[in-house]
């Protein structure tokens, strides 16, 4: 077992020195070759696109002959006087020929294709060889494919150009590419690289002509000409990523044509050959010297080293008791074996101390070991909350995350996200299930214990149950916020939630219904005022069954309610809703303390945002208004606030 031991250890420290020297040949490696691919495909775009630069302004100055003959003064005799124009175009193409090679004829078409006249008089009277219908929808001056083959002519190409002359008609010279053939095939650069020129079918290049499909070198791009052809290539080239070439291509203006700069990617590799290998020759030499350095140095190491590992392992088996015998050990090793000694036995004691603060207290304790991922809990803490956190973290949703709702569990994990991001202690009041599913309200500490790096060892954990203390504060802040007769918003507390609707609908309706019963002074009178009481406690609940979902109704005192409507289906039947609560209430009730019917007469006021304010108290005043001008008009009746009911209602009523 030892020397499987010993065999590991030396492979794994010589591997720890040697691994990197050989990850850093192969970085290297790469580096290496990748720039000088990197480089060389850059020059060769660059390169590329500098020679096809010729090949533009050769076809730019064709493009230009053209354009020129058919705005000639002889492209209007063309038609009408075909036989004496023959003579003009033959000079015309003589006097081109002079400037540059290449104008083989200066032909004149009809829209159907067939020769009016040319220069050379070959062929007048027949059908263009390169007519195409396509032709009727240039609208500039175009170029044709790269071969025609046309018997009259040879291997050429045309230029075509639209011209009115009588009748719709076309320009075309047919140019020799004899020329262009031999600037295409003599460029040559960077030792390798080279030009070509493609239509999609035809190229020119690689050192002579032919179909694309023939180009021994290009076979393997050719697939991708096509996409070429018909891409919309905004800047000067675009670089080739194919894994037999380095280099680019772009567009030939005035053509369908591409250019293709190409370098054979295999060579790219020759100038840095002699480099890689000195290197690869020196990281092999210092992988062969730290293989021996490490094979001696493991002599005086990997024995102290095993004894500790064995005793560890007792200890960690549950050997507690168990410690490291530094007696035969060098100075170096014997400090450290002392040191694990005296850790060992602080850590036994505070577990101690650990387990005993945890049986004393009443909180509920928990902790999770990061190196070990497993967690512990208190015996109260399993008691109470009674979940099973085998294989649980603080956050995993097998903690006490499982048992809350929604929006405690994302302030939980947010809680949890800061400790162990800033490791600063975090707290926070949760609701959770206790062990037999009845809601617990929860005070939660956490601590994080990090070594000299920085880095968590554990989170320590403290809850305390505060059911009783919370469940008294929200009994205390609920009666805060309700009026205790009638249970609906007091006046404060209606203001705050009705302005806070307001605010959340923006611009949408929201309506204001201010209610007021009608002689309440009399019931009081006639049949006491606890009968009033029980009056008030109807109307709350008449008005509770109309508010709705949304809706909520708060008591502004004595016999005075305000209804808030925010269900756009209910506001668009204010007043069905207004007569449903006022036809309600005078259904009545029976008052088993007056011994008689009570029929409740209400008026109703009503007011709408955005069209009345939006602000809470202007419209609830604005609906008291209303409220008011049927208290003047006839009582038991709803009215909607319009600003004229200010005038009639002045100092009836102020809020």
């Amino acid at each position: 077992m030892n020397i499987k031991v010993k065999t590991a250890l030396r492979v794994i420290l010589i591997g720890v020195t040697v691994l990197p020297l050989i990850i850093l040949m192969l970085v290297s490696a790469v580096n290496i070759f990748g720039f000088s691919s990197d480089m060389i495909a850059s020059e060769t775009g660059v390169a590329g696109y500098a020679a096809s630069a010729g090949v533009n302004n050769l076809l730019d100055s064709y493009l230009s002959d053209t354009k020129a003959i058919a705005a000639s003064p002889v492209a209007d005799k063309a038609v009408s006087d075909r036989n004496s124009v023959k003579s003009d175009l033959d000079s015309i193409r003589k006097t081109y020929m002079e400037t540059h090679t290449g104008i083989l004829d200066v032909v004149f078409l009809n829209s159907s294709g067939d020769v009016i006249s040319d220069s050379l008089g070959t062929t007048a009277g027949t059908h263009f060889f390169a007519f195409e219908e396509e032709w009727e929808s240039r609208e500039n001056a175009f170029i044709s494919d790269i071969y025609q083959n046309n018997a009259e002519y040879g291997k050429d190409l045309y230029i075509a150009t639209a011209k009115t002359a009588g009748e719709e008609g076309y320009v075309s010279c047919v140019i020799d590419l004899t020329g262009l053939q031999e600037y295409i095939t003599s460029c040559k650069y960077i030792n390798g690289g080279m030009l070509a020129v493609t239509d999609g079918v035809k190229i020119i290049g690689n050192g002579g002509t032919g179909d694309l499909a023939s180009a021994e070198q290009l076979k393997t791009v050719k697939d991708k000409v096509p996409g070429m052809i018909t891409e919309n290539i905004s800047k000067d080239y675009i670089e080739l990523d194919d894994k037999n070439f380095l280099g680019a291509y772009g567009k030939i203006a005035g053509s369908d044509w591409v250019w293709l700069s190409l370098y054979d990617s295999s060579r790219s590799g020759e100038n840095v050959i002699l480099v890689f290998i000195v290197g690869l020759i020196i990281l092999l030499a210092l992988a062969l010297i730290c293989t021996l350095v490490m094979i001696i140095m493991t002599r005086k190491i990997i024995n102290p080293m095993l004894d500790m590992i064995k005793t560890m392992k007792n200890i960690n088996s549950g050997n507690h008791e168990e410690r490291i015998d530094t007696k035969d050990m060098s100075k170096e090793f014997a400090k450290i074996g002392k040191t694990f000694n005296d850790l060992m036995d602080d850590a036994i004691l505070s577990d101690e101390l650990h387990k005993t603060v945890s049986e004393l207290s009443d909180n509920m304790l928990f902790e999770y070991d990061f190196a070990k991922e497993s967690m512990f809990v208190s015996d109260n803490f399993k008691e109470k909350i009674g979940i099973n956190v085998s294989g649980a973290t603080v956050n995993n949703g097998k903690f006490i995350d499982s048992l809350m709702d929604e929006d405690d569990l994302e302030n939980y994990k947010r809680n949890i996200n800061q400790l162990l991001k800033s490791k600063d202690d975090v707290g926070g009041e949760f609701k959770i299930k206790d062990v037999n599913g009845a809601e617990l309200w929860v005070a939660m500490k956490v601590h994080c214990i990090t070594d000299r790096l920085g880095e968590i060892l554990r989170v320590i954990g403290v809850l305390t149950d505060i059911t009783s203390e919370k469940n008294a504060t929200l009994k205390l802040a609920e009666r805060a916020s309700y009026d205790f007769l009638s249970q609906l918003y007091n006046r404060n507390t209606f203001e705050r939630e009705f302005q806070a609707e307001l605010e959340r609908k923006a611009n949408q309706k929201v309506a204001a219904l201010f209610l007021d019963v009608d002689d309440f002074k009399f019931i009081n009178d006639r049949y006491s005022h606890a009968v009033g009481d029980e009056v008030i406690k109807y109307v709350a609940d008449v008005i509770k069954s109309k508010t709705g979902e949304t809706g909520f109704a708060g008591r502004f005192g004595g016999d005075e309610f305000v209804l808030c409507i925010s269900d756009p289906k209910m506001i668009e039947n204010l007043e069905v809703l207004s007569m449903d609560i006022i036809d309600d209430l005078y259904s009545g009730y029976y008052s088993t303390s007056a011994d008689a019917t009570l029929n409740i007469k209400a008026s109703i006021g009503i007011a709408v945002s955005p069209e009345h304010g939006t602000d809470g108290r202007t419209l609830i005043a604005c609906s008291d208004t209303a409220m008011y001008f049927v208290k003047k008009n006839g009582k038991a009746n709803y009215h909607i606030y319009d600003p004229s009911d200010e005038e009639t209602t002045q100092g009836a009523h102020t809020l």
